[in-house]
């Protein structure tokens, strides 16, 4: 997140405003971490790059997460740029000043203010901080011009910023590539700059893609964290939660649905954002598919047709989805869901007459009802076929791509109309699901599924199933994925030359074996219960890095090599000081393990250059953290062949990467580098 500070420089009427900032206004930011605001950024004089500085200030103003204003004294510069914000953006806008005896602006004197004291401006810095996180927790508009005017909307930062070129190369590639932990690597870098937002929707998209819902899930909360009302991010989360249900555990479903169903609520119960209600009531319609799904599956099969139909969330799924189709005669998606569940619906009454006509007051309602049902099941077929005749034809037309989701719709539509001869569906859902993703494939055989255990359009459903799982059996991988993954870090051999009392890894027989050692036994401790699926990580630096790595090899235990530079480049840097035998063995490491490589040169990528202290072995422990993080494993433990006593050379070392690891919850063995000085 990043703040603009609005305020005089100097001393200006008996006030230093430069010790007011240090003393108070960038101590209270950095407390603003501790409550999970991390907090970036200042005034005009960090704008260091060539330009309009007028332009960049005003930008600025308008995309900062918060803008802080000291009205102390009557600055017109101040009440300018203040007015800029208070036009633009309608919430998190801070207003201090001094204890004075000035008057306040006639305009700002219904505000309300942080009052300090410019003698001791540091004594308030506590509450300072707790006052700036209550103001970016509020979703309450403080803008005076947003207040008056309730229905006004805010101007997307989009327009006002431009993600650079060269990140959404690198968020391409790494889509390209299924490199999820590359992806929660830009995440947590982007946060930092002016165009964070934009990136991390991005990025989000590029993780839905990918599947990788965990890393999605993080980072548009992270984005709606910043902007509670965004209905991208919610409509993306209310995606996400759902998914989710699918991989945790079964005692958090209940939460996740709940989760999802407020995200999408904060979509309805925004008044522009007409052109997302489709979505919004579909997804709604998802989760109580969820639910309704949970009802019946519980139950023996021979009382399955009567507990789907008799439960409340087959209605509520059924009104969700045609109120969807209500707002637009030319969605597909919701239209074919509810026309299944009218065909479900019917299906099972004729199953369980006495089911459904317990819920109607007599008989005659109940077939009454059950005919209006099938006279709107066939006008929806028809209105449905022209729907997806007339999207196929445009399509073709206009020689674009073919869309999936249509093509499987019409895949539906057959199967769910074609009575005795299903042929035509089977054919037409191989031709569907060719090339499809696997959020095609698992939604489709969610609801197939459904007709399944509910004895349904048979022999069409069973047919079609044996597609969908074949389809996606071939996009399985070959190796399933890890339940633990062990990511190590330690020293290296020492450089030649290295004083005895800074040393760390002496370049011995004796500390090389004591090293394996350590390692081996620290690596035997994870196994017991992940034999067959445990995941090493880890450089390849000479010294302790190649080590694990063949400790692994030994025990049977795949590892992946990441390397921060190219193969020759990381020899040069990190490999040839521990001499000849060192690099032998470096190379039949990269022999083994094709390594996956963070960047090409040791400076940062052009997008990356105005982070503040950071460089690329810091950005190398971070991504190779992540793409721990991001394999999904359950079980996370750093290994750390780690000497505290001893300074490390430079940013990015072993206690940078134990430090970071900690904080995202790794289980942590460290490794005491001390034993390899003995003797």
């Amino acid at each position: 997140m990043r703040a603009f500070i609005v305020r005089p420089f100097g001393t200006k009427e008996g006030i230093d405003f430069d010790r007011v900032d240090k003393e108070l206004i960038q101590p209270a930011l950095e407390k603003l971490a501790q409550y999970g605001f991390p907090m970036s950024g200042g005034t005009t004089g960090l704008i260091s790059r060539q330009g309009n500085i007028r332009e960049d200030m005003f930008r600025m103003i308008v995309t900062s997460d918060l803008v802080i204003a000291d009205v102390s004294i009557h600055n017109a510069n101040a009440f300018y740029e203040l007015g800029i914000r208070h036009a633009l953006r309608p919430r998190h806008t801070f207003l201090i000043r001094s204890r004075t005896e000035d008057p306040y602006p006639f305009d700002l004197q219904t505000d309300r203010y942080f009052l300090y004291d410019a003698s001791s401006p540091g004594d308030k810095v506590d509450d300072f901080a707790q006052a700036l996180r209550s103001t970016l927790a509020s979703v309450e508009r403080d803008s005076p011009v947003f207040m008056l005017l309730p229905k006004l909307s805010p101007h997307g930062r989009g327009q006002l910023v431009k993600v650079p070129f060269d990140f959404q190369e690198d968020v391409e590639r790494a889509l390209r590539d299924g490199h999820r932990g590359d992806l929660r690597l830009f995440a947590h870098e982007v946060q930092s700059f002016e165009w964070d937002q934009e990136a991390l929707r991005l990025i989000g998209e590029a993780q839905l893609k990918l599947r990788a819902f965990a890393g999605a899930r993080e980072t548009f909360e992270t984005l709606r964290g910043v902007i509670p009302e965004d209905v991208q991010a919610n409509l993306k989360l209310g995606t996400i939660y759902q998914r989710l249900t699918l991989t945790e555990p079964p005692e958090h479903k209940a939460d996740l649905l709940a989760r999802s169903d407020q995200a999408i609520q904060r979509v309805l119960a925004d008044a522009a954002a007409k052109s997302d209600r489709v979505e919004a009531h579909s997804l709604l319609g998802s989760n109580e598919k969820s639910r309704w799904i949970e009802d019946f599956m519980g139950v023996a099969p021979d009382l399955r047709a009567a507990r789907a139909l008799r439960s409340p969330h087959l209605n509520r799924m059924l009104d969700l989805y045609l109120k969807a189709s209500s707002l637009d005669l030319n969605a597909h998606y919701p239209a074919v869901n509810a026309l299944a569940l009218l065909k479900v619906q019917i299906a099972l009454a004729s199953q369980s007459a006495e089911a459904w006509q317990e819920a109607f007051d007599d008989d005659a309602r109940a077939d009454a009802a059950l005919k209006s049902r099938a006279v709107l099941a066939s006008r929806l077929a028809s209105s449905l076929c022209l729907t997806l005749e007339m999207d196929d034809v445009m399509g073709r037309r206009e020689g674009g791509a073919v869309d999936t989701w249509a093509a499987s719709s019409r895949a539906d539509l057959l199967l769910l109309t074609a009575g005795e001869r299903p042929q035509r569906a089977v054919s037409e859902y191989r031709r569907a699901l060719t090339g499809a993703d696997r959020f095609t494939l698992e939604a489709t055989r969610r609801n197939l599924g459904i007709f399944k255990e509910l004895g349904l359009f048979e022999p069409g459903v069973s047919a079609v199933l044996q597609i969908v799982d074949d389809a996606i059996a071939a996009a399985e991988k070959s190796r399933t994925a890890p339940t633990r993954v062990i990511l190590f870090t330690g020293h290296m051999v020492d450089a030649p030359g290295r004083a005895k009392e800074k040393s760390r890894f002496p370049p011995t027989p004796q500390a090389e074996a004591r090293a394996r050692a350590m390692i081996e036994n620290a690596v035997r401790m994870e196994l017991p219960g992940h034999e067959n699926s445990t995941l090493g990580i880890a450089g390849g630096a000479c010294g302790s890095d190649i080590l694990f790595h063949e400790v692994c090899d030994q025990l049977g235990v795949e590892s992946n090599l990441y390397l921060a530079l190219p193969e020759e480049k990381f020899q040069v840097t990190s490999v040839q000081r521990g001499g000849a035998q060192w690099v032998e063995r470096y190379r039949n490491l990269t022999a083994r393990c094709v390594p996956q490589v963070l960047q090409q040169n040791e400076a940062l990528p052009r997008w990356l250059s105005d982070k503040p202290g950071y460089d690329l072995w810091q950005r190398n422990n971070l991504w190779m953290m992540f793409t721990a993080l991001a394999t999904g494993a359950r079980h996370l433990t750093l290994i750390a062949l780690y000497n505290p006593e001893r300074e490390p050379d430079g940013p990015g070392g072993t206690g940078h990467l134990v430090e970071e690891a900690r904080k995202w919850g790794f289980k942590s063995v460290e490794l005491d580098a001390r034993e390899l000085l003995i003797g």
